[in-house]
């Protein structure tokens, strides 16, 4: 059955048709990665909307592909402008931009497009490897360890989020509080709604994604147009390296892709973790240390590896568990919830086909990124002076567009909008807004299996300890909430000091 998978997954990633939203979606991602200020997750939030009239293989192709192009996207403007176009490429920064800045801007780039490459092409045959045994080994999962998941993925998300695990915590709960609104599964009983008939099917998680996601991008965008236009590189040299230099690269970029691969899967972990944890380690293993910070080439081919190489490692949590492990997969999950398919376990075996179009489709949007990659990357310093103003409108624009095509209902364009105030309130009191995506995404499942699990265990709570899985899940859980409590850290120091 797998190997059926494995096959028409691949028949559908490579037929004409997808094969043109995969160029598309490249071409796409590299514009939004070369714009300043953007991520990969505004991006895709922006383009869900788009999907409603594809079919879903096609879809998720288009935003892979996307996700993948934007990853190496960032490092234009980083080597460019000096300014990350997506948070994955700050540690781009420290050695691209001093390249570019004694003219070998062109080399820069063509390092960071070969090692995106080669990043992007591991994580993508460690995700094809690893889908079929954790295909065997979801088969082992019914409700009470669908519950156990749930739980797990909205603590581990919560608690390895940056700054306070508290906040992260708290915006989980707010993302599972979101989710309840509409119509009981079980009861049919309306919850939250206000007795507006709008809410009874709960809230659209698409108009969510693109306010909490969007607005917010927008006004910074505005907030920042008022400063000094930076001074760009120009590309006067050779982009694709010489085959020397990337062999003298290549343990280097297959040691940092290991390191975004591993990265990626653990959840509330990103490109940007991954790219510094690259960065020191290369850094650590090189010999003379004295030319990082000044243009040195593995400084570029590190962090450019390891945040391609998290594409595949973030989605293995999400294909395999259904927890997304960073808020980009969250947005591919909510691909797949408005073609009618609820994120989880069931995902390897009753929509394999899809899911395996997914996984090839990550492998093969490498492709188009490096010829597509090359021929834009001269013209993509043009795209990173465009004012951040003009951006800023467009981003609204679209956003309010996207929500209206939905369900063709204003009452989604102002929850868009009040979604986007809420999205902005999280940024200025540094309150992680990737927990309450995985909320949203994973209540559902949450709702559902616990109400299946107490039905199989006559009411009693006990089902959960009864099954050795869920038990074990449930207890990572509950350590992963008290590390986060400052009682709990107080007791380890003092501990360790007696």
């Amino acid at each position: 059955m797998e190997s059926s998978f494995i096959v028409t997954g691949l028949l559908n990633a490579i037929s004409p048709y997808n094969i043109l939203f995969i160029v598309l979606g490249t071409t796409l991602g590299l514009v939004v990665g070369a714009l300043p200020g953007l991520s990969a997750t505004m991006a895709l939030a922006l383009l869900l909307p788009l999907t409603f009239q594809l079919p879903p293989e096609t879809g998720l192709c288009m935003m892979a592909a996307l996700y993948l192009a934007a990853m190496y996207g960032g490092s234009i403007a980083a080597i460019i402008l000096r300014t990350p176009g997506t948070p994955a490429a700050a540690a781009t920064v420290m050695d691209g931009f001093p390249m570019g800045a004694r003219g070998e801007a062109g080399r820069a780039l063509g390092i960071s497009l070969t090692a995106s490459l080669v990043g992007g092409v591991f994580s993508g045959i460690a995700l094809l490897t690893a889908a079929p045994f954790l295909g065997r080994l979801v088969l082992l999962f019914g409700p009470v360890e669908l519950f156990a998941i749930a739980v797990l993925g909205i603590t581990m998300i919560g608690t390895l989020s940056k700054g306070s695990s508290i906040k992260g915590l708290l915006s989980g709960a707010i993302g599972l509080l979101l989710s309840t609104v509409g119509m009981d599964s079980t009861s049919g009983t309306a919850r939250f709604t206000f007795d507006n008939i709008n809410l009874y099917s709960g809230i659209p998680f698409t108009v969510a994604l693109i306010g909490l996601f969007s607005i917010p991008q927008a006004i910074a965008l505005a907030e920042q147009s008022r400063g000094v236009q930076q001074v760009a590189n120009q590309i006067r040299d050779r982009v694709l390296p010489h085959m020397s230099e990337f062999l003298k690269l290549l343990p280097n970029i297959i040691r940092s892709s290991a390191i975004g691969i591993v990265t990626g899967v653990i959840p509330g972990t990103g490109g940007d973790t991954a790219s510094w944890f690259a960065y020191n380690e290369a850094k650590r293993f090189a010999k003379d240390k004295s030319g990082f910070g000044k243009g040195e080439p593995a400084g570029i081919a590190a962090p450019e590896a390891a945040n391609n190489a998290v594409v595949g490692g973030a989605l293995i949590p999400t294909i395999a568990l259904g927890i997304p492990g960073s808020s980009t997969t969250a947005v591919l999950l909510g691909g797949l919830m408005v073609h009618g398919i609820l994120p989880g376990p069931t995902l390897l075996t009753e929509h394999g086909a899809i899911t395996y179009t997914l996984i090839w489709a990550v492998i093969l949007a490498n492709i188009p990124l490096f010829i597509i990659g090359l021929g834009m990357t001269r013209l993509c310093i043009y795209v990173t002076l465009v004012p951040k103003m003009v951006v800023a409108l467009a981003i609204v624009v679209l956003s309010i567009i996207g929500a209206l095509a939905i369900n063709n209902n204003m009452f989604d364009v102002w929850l868009m909008l009040g979604f986007g105030a809420l999205g902005y309130v999280f940024d200025r009191a540094k309150i992680p807004t990737a927990p309450l995506v995985i909320g949203l995404v994973l209540g559902a499942l949450l709702d559902s299996s616990l109400a299946q699990s107490l039905l199989i265990g006559y009411g009693s709570w006990d089902v959960f300890l009864k099954s050795p899985i869920a038990a074990v899940l449930l207890l990572i859980a509950l350590l992963s909430i008290l590390q986060a409590t400052p009682f709990f850290r107080m007791f380890v120091r003092k501990q360790a000091v007696c």
